[in-house]
């Protein structure tokens, strides 16, 4: 059994659908869809839905965010939440982010299959969204966000 899967089966106990309807439908059609099947973390890459899945999961259980990292007055009570989370100030918590995370994969091979995933312009969009793969919770990640789970020493690139 390898390492992912076993941080998969142990880290998500929950299911999306546990929040209720106020969810992506798409996400919440996959989670029915895929409810016993084995699935690889790279079909996220491809799969929109299955990356839209992980990727709302990982908000519900693992505050995965801010909404826009850019709007400062919008995200401030997510980032007082996370330095009081882990007992530090705002300014420090903010430096923990999805970008300098062990488990963000930016290696060549990974960003390639994003972009091409994503289409026509999905390099100038990989680029322009700092956009990596979290290896905990299978998703396209942006890297100026963050989530509970954050490890130092990353960005995976080779």
């Amino acid at each position: 059994m390898k390492l992912t899967k076993i941080v998969k089966d142990i880290v998500l106990e929950g299911k999306l659908s546990d929040y209720g309807d106020n969810n992506t439908p798409a996400a919440l059609k996959k989670e029915k869809e895929v409810a016993d099947k084995n699935v690889k973390p790279e079909d996220a890459i491809a799969d929109l839905d299955l990356n839209t899945l992980n990727r709302n999961h990982t908000i519900k259980e693992y505050r995965y965010g801010p909404m826009n990292p850019d709007d400062e007055n919008g995200a401030q009570k997510f980032w007082e939440d996370k330095a009081a989370m882990w007992d530090t100030t705002v300014e420090h918590a903010k430096t923990s982010r999805c970008s300098n995370c062990a488990a963000f994969d930016k290696t060549p091979a990974t960003l390639k299959k994003i972009a091409d995933a994503i289409g026509e312009d999905g390099k100038k969009v990989t680029e322009q969204a700092d956009l990596g793969f979290c290896e905990l919770f299978w998703f396209k990640c942006a890297g100026a966000r963050t989530c509970d789970a954050w490890i130092g020493g990353g960005p995976i690139t080779k």
